[in-house]
């Protein structure tokens, strides 16, 4: 089963209502390439940066919640976010952070088409990846597919979640789909839900496990819930 692996490009697509969660599917991959559950390794134990990427636009950028990150296992003192003046500058900062050896992982936040991001600058980005080891993800929101040179291309978008008992809320749960993968079949669809009690995911139907899957941090709320567990390191 493929997943975001690290010396690698990937993209993961999403509309502008489900940026939030495709940031926390990225971030989720992240933890996951460390082989073990949230629950299991204490997020100050995971020592290498995360960067994230974005342009300094007129729009309003997702805010990340240290909260959130430890629930995913980050420590929120591993990231540095760097804001960019425009599309190029973005790019130039992804690159020489994917550049750096001592980078655990790269987060590229793009809105729109972003012109510069071709098939010669994805290659490049891949190419950086691939000899420091590094994680590089660009999150392509409100974008249409188009070639590049990533690994893996993901869709994601939040799910309608299931009510509990006497019609209680159910929890956040997301829809995934595997949209290309460079070296295997691509196509697939999963539907998970959060686990709190387990800081991980557990599946809804019959779909085989992605590592890594998670829905938007503002929405992971404490508690137990029933069904079966999903752990990044069972796929």
């Amino acid at each position: 089963m493929p997943d975001l692996a690290a010396g690698h490009l990937h993209e993961i697509h999403a509309g502008e209502e489900d940026r939030a969660a495709a940031m926390a599917f990225a971030l989720s991959a992240i933890r996951a390439g460390n082989g073990k559950a949230p629950a299991e390794t204490p997020a100050e134990t995971l020592a290498e940066p995360l960067f994230l990427v974005r342009w300094r636009s007129g729009s309003c950028p997702a805010v990340l919640c240290g909260e959130g990150l430890a629930m995913l296992g980050l420590a929120p003192a591993r990231l540095v976010i760097v804001e960019a003046g425009n599309e190029l500058e973005l790019l130039r900062a992804g690159l020489e952070a994917a550049r750096c050896p001592g980078v655990g992982a790269i987060l590229l936040e793009t809105r729109g088409r972003l012109a510069g991001y071709d098939l010669t600058a994805s290659r490049r980005l891949a190419l950086a990846a691939e000899r420091t080891r590094g994680r590089v993800i660009v999150l392509r929101i409100a974008a249409a597919p188009r070639p590049s040179a990533a690994q893996t291309r993901w869709s994601v978008a939040g799910a309608p979640s299931v009510p509990l008992a006497a019609d209680a809320p159910g929890w956040p749960a997301i829809d995934v789909e595997l949209l290309r993968r460079r070296d295997g079949p691509a196509g697939g669809r999963w539907r998970l839900e959060w686990d709190a009690e387990q800081g991980s995911f557990r599946e809804t139907g019959d779909e085989t496990a992605i590592p890594g899957t998670v829905v938007a941090l503002s929405s992971l709320r404490t508690g137990a819930a029933g069904g079966r567990s999903f752990d990044p390191r069972a796929a």
